[in-house]
């Protein structure tokens, strides 16, 4: 989330139509939400980079945020 917003603030975001308007709008327009926050387990098989993608996928598919509806521009979700 830190990352986000210190790319949004230095202009150097990747995501150019969310740059854009964090310029126009201004930063206090904008929201960043914590969706989840991952359950570490005591088990050797845990993996956290696995789970952090499976949260992403779970919450890709339930907020679709694509075109009008949000700033994600790849409908890819990255593999576990």
């Amino acid at each position: 989330m830190n990352s986000q917003k210190f790319k949004l603030s230095i202009e150097g975001h990747p995501n150019k139509e969310l740059q854009k308007d964090w310029n126009e709008y201004g930063p206090e327009k904008f929201v960043f939400e914590i969706l989840e926050v991952v359950k570490i387990k005591d088990d050797p098989n845990f993996n956290l980079n696995d789970e952090l993608t499976l949260l992403e996928q779970i919450w890709l598919e339930k907020l679709r945020p694509f075109g009008k509806l949000g700033y994600n521009t790849d409908t890819n979700i990255r593999q576990a």
